[in-house]
């Protein structure tokens, strides 16, 4: 189910995308490839802001989905929208277990 969720503003902790490969930066944006290597790109965090902003108490006071991780998503919008992705949950497969063991 597609929803439109209000979340609170969050506090740019992304500044960039890096090159894993040559080091190139890049403003955040939709792109995974370096223009000039084609190495993959990683996103670049403001740390000090993360410690001055992100704990465990605000992670748990977000919503049930991929959105309460919201400060280590390169995503620069306060309309998210929600597919219901996130908090599946670990179900022990006891019969795979037995077959590895």
């Amino acid at each position: 189910m597609t929803q439109a969720i209000e979340t609170q503003s969050a506090t740019a902790t992304a500044t960039a995308l890096k090159c894993k490969e040559c080091g190139a930066e890049y403003e955040l944006q939709a792109k995974h490839v370096c223009d000039c290597c084609f190495g993959p790109l990683e996103v670049k965090y403001d740390y000090n802001a993360i410690r001055r902003t992100v704990t465990r108490q605000t992670i748990e006071a977000g919503p049930n989905s991929i959105w309460r991780y919201r400060s280590f998503l390169p995503v620069a919008t306060d309309n998210v929208i929600d597919v219901g992705t996130g908090m599946t949950p670990l179900v022990k497969s006891h019969r795979l277990a037995r077959a590895w063991a």
